[in-house]
């Protein structure tokens, strides 16, 4: 393992998810949270069930052609094991059947020699990271420190909808997706949105006192951070300019040089899809000078290059639908230490 917590440091070992069982799940109040605030759980119902096939097959098409061309670039590649729905799991509150595993990064948060099995706030990613278990035995035999946070109840009481102006997620426990933490070696910005409340933040204080943990409560998105904030390499930043500006990022950014980009390329491919068209800006950091992204971005790749940063355009057809880019369905276990 390496123990170094960055975002664009020479990838050495990657986890890429599968896309095989994915469905919206069965309509409750935490995937009204994640997915759908703006519904009621009776008009989440329609969306309910599993996508078509052909969105599935495509999915995993791109996944395994994402796989081969990670090896191609030396880099050690593993694949979780095909996800398998539950038949109802019930807990005294609330029932789940599964989400899938296309998006690794959302549940493990890996910070240097540490893998973090996160208190995801989605009832459905409780049984998620099983798929994972021969990588990180895999990891843990190589000397990671594997555990997981608070194991969550997930009770009605965790979410509001009330006033959609502030995050849906309440503080009655500890609840993130690791997505809401963006790494920048010793420095992390840790977001409170509808994917992560103020409990998580001190509970990652408590646990990582050896990193500056940046606290954002301005909801520069309303749940992940990787379509928002994307560092580049160490003093240049990626940012989303339809949710920051120049007057509206965070602080830690001050003395870096910053790319306030607007010019993204809408890729919906279904009409259910769970993710905004800022998904284009979810890209994979292979190193300093070369990202994996969206064959669409045209435009991003250009700009890209004035940074003397080159791209490996690829397909990702359904990131909209399924709900994640290049960055959102890989999970990095290993970079070079600098």
């Amino acid at each position: 393992m390496s123990n170094y917590s960055n975002e664009w440091s020479q990838l050495e070992e990657i986890i890429v998810g599968r896309a095989n069982g994915a469905i919206i799940p069965r309509a409750d109040y935490s995937v009204r949270n994640f997915m759908f605030a703006q519904l009621d759980v009776l008009e989440i119902n329609k969306f309910v069930g599993k996508y078509d096939s052909k969105i599935i097959d495509e999915s995993n098409e791109d996944l395994e052609n994402l796989s081969e061309k990670l090896v191609e670039l030396g880099i050690k590649v593993h694949r979780p094991d095909i996800f398998h729905h539950f038949k109802e799991i019930r807990t005294s509150d609330w029932v789940t059947t599964g989400w899938a595993n296309y998006c690794p990064r959302d549940i493990l948060l890996v910070l240097g020699e540490s893998i973090v099995e996160v208190p995801s706030p989605m009832r459905s990613r409780m049984f998620e990271v099983h798929s994972y278990h021969k990588i990180l035995y895999q990891a843990f035999n190589n000397g990671a420190k594997w555990f997981s946070a608070p194991r969550p109840r997930i009770t009605d009481d965790s979410f509001q909808f009330k006033d959609l102006s502030v995050p849906t997620l309440t503080d009655h426990e500890i609840l993130f997706d690791a997505p809401n933490i963006v790494r920048l070696g010793k420095d992390l910005i840790y977001q409170v949105s509808n994917s992560g409340n103020l409990m998580g933040y001190k509970w990652l204080c408590s646990m990582f006192p050896e990193y500056n943990i940046h606290l954002e409560t301005k909801a520069y998105s309303g749940a992940h951070m990787d379509s928002t904030i994307i560092p580049l390499r160490e003093g240049l930043v990626l940012l989303n300019g339809h949710r920051v500006s120049k007057n509206r990022y965070p602080k830690v950014f001050d003395k870096w040089d910053k790319i306030f980009f607007t010019d993204i390329v809408d890729t919906q491919s279904d009409e259910n899809g769970i993710s905004s068209s800022a998904i284009g800006l979810n890209l994979l950091s292979i190193n300093e000078n070369l990202v994996i992204l969206d064959e669409n971005q045209k435009p991003l790749i250009n700009e890209l290059k004035k940074y003397d940063i080159d791209s490996i355009p690829m397909k990702m057809r359904h990131a909209r639908t399924l709900g994640g880019g290049f960055h959102c369905v890989t999970l990095y276990l290993k970079r070079k230490i600098l």
